[in-house]
């Protein structure tokens, strides 16, 4: 019983000391850089600052990195790290500090002389203590924030010029994304997903585990964490996460902790009705109930856009094309399991698209991560595959071959990919194509001239591509029929080929 009680006061003591290491580990911090600011003054002859305040300087920034590791050490006993980057982010602390003890020995003339340690080591000493004192930081930073802490808020032009995909959702926001037709969202992948994402992922991912639950992915969210599962299907009562959510802010079990972004009403109501319609990984807004309080919030989702009663689910309201009713008036035969099984393994969803038939919808919404070379499956179901969702993917014009195999496909996401213009001559094939989304890709004028051949398009996305005000007008030219969608209205529309009827051609002026 002594030893028990021994043992529960060293940890809780340590518990106590290792939560000052995030305080104790700024001291060197800032010490190391003014130290190394003052030293290169002196070296230009611009500075003129007493040895033996810097030797108090070292000592003091030596001792402060050595507490930090042994406080470092402490928090890293409360687990939920990832290992692999706190080994490493621990070696990187003692080497700095040990590098730190080595520049003040050298700094002190009579323990040099009796240590033999000579001062010629004390310049490459505070070279290496800045260095590991950046890639120490920055892996604490991962381990305490995620690895991609650091490069979250990466602007636009940096982002294209790094060859970093768009960002899709900013953490430091409280909005969530706004989706285009909110009654076909993926109610976990768009809409629980980014609260998770904004509001929890920062303490329970990859690299940093708290209480052994990680949330960025679907399986590890299903196993839970120490205390066991944090969601019961249908029971909102029942489910961990919400409890913590809803306990008062200074209690040390709410969530997110006191300090954080905190999750809001609308998110939560959304939460709630998620747990309440089952807690699917795959169902769409249109297969769940919504009742009259989600109702508008999921409106506010799509920027207004209206949301169906799903009291009758056969009534959804979305984009009515032609071509797509009359395949979907055709049977087909159901998926092969294999071929199902094989397109499962590069973490795609393959959803149905309408009751009563066979058709379905591929999405790559959980594997921004693919390449060519994984989707060469997507062409392994052209009877049933209606829509193909690769938004945000790797994929390049290769993958377009295979996508033009997909002789029923009415609607393709290709957003945030790295296609281009002569990508797009593949589409030709796609005879029932009438839903294209290209934003956000590198398509120009050029590539609209290959949309303007294919007439039986009924409606295409291109924002935030090369493509310019002039070949969207001869694009609406081409095809009056066609639903450009490209940041421009309809009156702003009018007036550029308004504009573009009223114009004179150079050459009138040439012949005259």
């Amino acid at each position: 019983m002594c030893h028990l009680l021994i043992m529960l006061t060293v940890s809780d003591w340590t518990a106590f000391f290792g939560r000052f290491h995030p305080l104790l580990v700024h001291l060197p911090i800032g010490f190391i850089i003014l130290i190394s600011i003052i030293e290169i003054f002196k070296m230009l002859g611009k500075l003129e600052v007493s040895n033996e305040l810097i030797k108090i300087a070292l000592l003091v920034t030596a001792l402060s990195a050595t507490l930090a590791c042994v406080a470092g050490y402490f928090l890293s006993m409360e687990g939920g790290y990832n290992e692999e980057i706190l080994i490493e982010h621990q070696w990187q602390g003692i080497w700095l500090a040990v590098f730190l003890w080595i520049a003040w020995l050298a700094k002190n003339e009579w323990l040099t002389q009796k240590i033999g340690i000579n001062t010629i080591f004390y310049v490459p000493a505070i070279f290496l203590s800045c260095i590991l004192m950046f890639v120490a930081g920055h892996h604490g930073g991962n381990l305490t924030h995620g690895e991609t802490y650091l490069t979250d808020n990466t602007p636009p032009p940096f982002r294209s010029w790094l060859g970093m995909s768009d960002r899709l959702v900013n953490i430091n926001k409280t909005d969530l994304p706004k989706i285009v037709n909110v009654n076909e969202a993926l109610v976990y992948q768009e809409i629980i997903h980014p609260i998770f994402k904004q509001k929890c992922e920062q303490c329970h991912n990859a690299s940093k585990k708290k209480g052994n639950l990680q949330m960025d992915e679907i399986e590890l969210i299903k196993k839970g964490g120490k205390n066991g599962v944090i969601f019961k299907a249908n029971h909102v009562e029942e489910s961990e996460f919400i409890n913590r959510i809803l306990l008062p802010e200074s209690d040390e079990h709410h969530m997110p902790p006191k300090g954080k972004n905190q999750i809001t009403e609308n998110e939560l109501s959304l939460m709630k009705w998620w747990v309440e319609q089952g807690a699917s990984f795959d169902k769409k807004v249109s297969q769940l109930t919504v009742n009259q309080t989600i109702k508008p919030i999921l409106a506010s989702l799509g920027g207004g856009i209206n949301v169906i009663d799903n009291k009758n689910i056969s009534t959804v309201k979305q984009d009515k094309f032609d071509l797509e009713e009359k395949i979907l008036s055709i049977e087909v035969g159901i998926i092969n399991e294999g071929v199902s099984e094989d397109i499962k393994k590069t973490k795609a969803l393959i959803l149905p698209i309408a009751q009563n038939n066979n058709y379905i919808e591929i999405n790559y919404l959980n594997n921004s991560k693919l390449t060519d070379k994984e989707a060469v499956v997507v062409s392994n179901a052209p009877q049933q595959t209606l829509w193909l969702k690769l938004s945000n993917t790797q994929i390049t014009d290769k993958t377009l071959v295979e996508i033009a195999k997909l002789k029923n496909l009415t609607r393709l996401h290709l957003e945030g990919t790295k296609i281009s213009d002569n990508g797009l001559q593949q589409l030709k094939e796609l005879k029932n194509l009438e839903y294209l989304n290209i934003n956000g890709t590198s398509v120009t004028d050029e590539g609209l001239k290959v949309l303007g051949a294919m007439k039986w398009l009924k409606k295409v996305y291109v924002w935030k591509t090369k493509v310019t005000k002039a070949g969207i007008v001869q694009l609406k030219k081409e095809c009056p029929n066609l639903v450009i969608e490209s940041g421009i209205n309809d009156q702003q529309m009018a007036l550029l080929m308004q504009a573009k009827a009223d114009t004179v051609n150079d050459d009138v002026y040439k012949k005259k």
